[in-house]
């Protein structure tokens, strides 16, 4: 009888360490024990373990992911400085304020034995951020919006930051992406990027102008100079000649100049009054010339 009852104990043992499941709660997750009569105190790290043995009610391990997590927030908002609409995201990073586990346990029901990260999210963080963003957001011009965007995704991770503190979700990082100007803004924007493309295209043009007007200013500069060097030239000349042509000089080369004339064989006679004229004695000072040209080189 005794033998009986020790094996059927033995059984019963067996039986109920077989209803102990084996359970995980995997890397960036926290778990939390659920007993029939609520969650146990402590909360589980990372592990693997086997629940308790039970009969008529078994524990449960509920889990729940602390790790980062991106998400992205849609907005379509009137702009009422403008008068019209523009679309824009916010993306952001995310995570669970570790001082509020046991408040998430406590206030959102596990599915599948987890708590969702997103269920968290979209229960205290999205309306927040919603309502923040729209209120920060319509106080900027859209033209504003386009020339200030960094510093416009500061203060809304600022103000966002402030109206979630005491809630289960804190923002790690948040800023506007993907801004969608309404067509209207994006037209006039276009036209003026035209206008200055052009505006540039015709100050390069200029620019090639000045060079060249500079250019042909500073050839006309050394045209004159040459011409004045020459001048100056020609004019030290005419002031040799002047001095060193006198009336003797001209009567002496007045007789050379006879001479050739009566060894050439095409001879001409001139009357003697005719060696006082004004053509032989030019005769005579362009020979001179020539001959102080040639000492000159």
């Amino acid at each position: 009888m005794r033998t009986l009852h020790k094996l059927l104990t033995i059984s019963l043992l067996l039986t109920l360490a077989a209803c102990a499941d084996r359970v995980e709660v995997p890397p960036a997750h926290v778990g939390k024990i659920l007993t029939k009569n609520g969650y146990k105190p402590e909360t589980v790290p990372p592990s693997k373990f086997r629940l308790d043995m039970c009969i008529f009610y078994c524990d449960k391990l509920v889990t729940l992911a602390i790790a980062d997590f991106g998400h992205m927030e849609k907005f379509k908002l009137f702009m009422p400085k403008d008068q019209l609409n523009m679309n824009f995201d916010v993306r952001m990073t995310a995570a669970i304020n570790r001082e509020m586990i046991d408040n998430i346990f406590d206030r959102i029901p596990p599915l599948n034995n987890n708590i969702a990260v997103k269920h968290v999210y979209d229960t205290y963080a999205q309306p927040v951020i919603r309502d923040v963003v729209r209120r920060v957001v319509a106080n900027y011009s859209i033209n504003e919006i386009a020339s200030s965007r960094e510093a416009l995704s500061q203060e809304l991770f600022a103000e966002v930051s402030k109206a979630l503190e005491g809630t289960p979700i804190s923002v790690k990082r948040l800023g506007l992406a993907d801004v969608q100007f309404p067509k209207v803004i994006t037209e006039a924007k276009e036209r003026a990027a035209e206008r200055r493309e052009l505006i540039e295209q015709e100050k390069a043009q200029f620019e090639i102008q000045k060079i060249q007007m500079e250019r042909d200013l500073e050839r006309e500069k050394m045209n004159r100079a040459i011409a004045r060097e020459k001048a100056m030239g020609q004019k030290e000349v005419n002031d040799l000649l002047a001095k060193s042509v006198t009336d003797k000089y001209l009567a002496y080369r007045t007789l050379e100049v006879l001479d050739k004339m009566a060894e050439s064989e095409n001879k001409v006679f001139l009357p003697v009054e005719a060696l006082g004229t004004i053509g032989l004695q030019q005769a005579v000072f362009a020979d001179q010339a020539k001959q102080i040209a040639r000492k000159g080189h």
